[in-house]
């Protein structure tokens, strides 16, 4: 009895580590009362059981502590399974026509926020619905504080923030917004002292705002990489992995040009910051490296000797973009690079070969 106990106890634990958001098991009409008596307003996660998407959420960003603080001071959230008892009628009711869709309403039902698709990012996530629900965080008031001259974390977050969902708002996308945000931020770093650029208020510039481990916003993160806050560190320390990683897969698929002194650097810093534990780019230095000097009948020889041995992420990344890798190439080495891609077909999933068919049809001339 004591055992049984104590593992209820350890799953009790476990499961308040892990789920951060609280999504109430009770109804849509439970959840506008109780956030009546709350005075609380309502989250609804729309999802289904075959969405990718919906799961990858439940994962990987309503268990983060700051997506659960958020939602839970200010909503009761309940999740809807919008093909199953009440859920068509309220899919149908809010428009529901993507999964997941999550809807933010007010105890009187009122639409304070519709939003479309998951998140990688927590802190993006948050932010998103924080502007939408917050009428100091409207476009317009935004734009007026902003011009006013006020520069504070919050509102250049959810300023900047605004600007880059704008990007892809329509069919193509708007780079001239991405620009604007990255430039409000820039200007916004730039007035800080090294105190307030370590303060925690100000991650989202780190996290949000950084591409490449050359930015240079970026290189004085790495440098101060030490000086940031216990609470930040390890979120830091995971940007500056993710951003070299970044920066070897347009290495890998020559996504940017192979410049022999900016690529030493690069690939020494990865090494001196400890991140080829387990040799994780060696291999990718080797693909790299041989692209990298011109010889496209080689860097062919070594991937057709060698990419078997490939980890998945390599594999991907040169697949997906394999026939960049040949745009310099004569009609041989193409040929050559074609027929070494349809031998690979039979290994592929189905979502790999669509994109990859894309690739052949390129080297083989079809793709112009």
């Amino acid at each position: 009895m004591k055992k049984i106990v104590l593992l209820l106890f350890v799953s009790l634990l476990v499961i308040s580590a892990t789920a951060q958001t609280n999504f109430r098991d009770i109804t849509y009409k439970e959840a506008l009362a109780a956030a009546k008596d709350e005075k609380k307003l309502v989250f609804i996660d729309f999802y289904t059981s075959w969405c990718g998407p919906c799961k990858m959420m439940m994962k990987n960003i309503f268990p983060l502590k700051e997506v659960g603080d958020y939602l839970n001071d200010k909503f009761v959230c309940i999740k809807i399974d919008a093909e199953k008892g009440e859920g068509p009628e309220l899919a149908k009711k809010y428009k529901v026509k993507a999964y997941p869709t999550f809807v933010a309403i007010d105890v009187v039902e009122r639409v304070l926020m519709i939003k479309e698709g998951g998140s990688v990012d927590g802190t993006a996530f948050i932010t998103s619905i924080d502007r939408q629900i917050d009428p100091d965080k409207t476009p317009e008031r935004m734009q007026q504080r902003y011009e006013s001259g006020e520069r504070t974390a919050e509102l250049i977050s959810a300023y900047a923030g605004m600007k880059l969902e704008q990007v892809y708002r329509n069919r193509r996308p708007d780079m001239s917004k991405k620009e604007e945000a990255f430039k409000i931020v820039q200007d916004y770093f730039s007035g800080l002292n090294d105190k307030q650029k370590l303060a925690d208020e100000n991650l989202f510039v780190y996290i949000s705002f950084t591409e490449s481990p050359m930015d240079a916003i970026a290189r004085y993160m790495i440098t101060c990489r030490d000086k940031f806050a216990p609470a930040v560190k390890d979120k830091i320390s995971e940007q500056i992995g993710n951003l070299y990683k970044m920066e070897m897969q347009k290495y890998l698929i020559a996504q940017i040009p192979f410049e022999q002194q900016q690529y030493d650097v690069v690939k020494r810093e990865i090494i001196d910051l400890g991140l080829n534990k387990d040799n994780y780019y060696t291999e990718a230095f080797r693909f790299i490296e041989c692209h990298g000097k011109g010889d496209l009948n080689a860097f062919m020889t070594l991937c057709e000797k060698e990419y078997a041995q490939l980890n998945d992420d390599y594999k991907a990344y040169i697949m997906y973009n394999f026939a960049a890798l040949f745009v310099n190439g004569d009609e041989v080495v193409k040929k050559r690079a074609a027929k070494f891609v349809r031998r690979l077909f039979m290994e592929m999933d189905a979502t790999m070969i669509m994109f990859v068919a894309q690739q052949l049809m390129q080297l083989e001339g079809g793709g112009h």
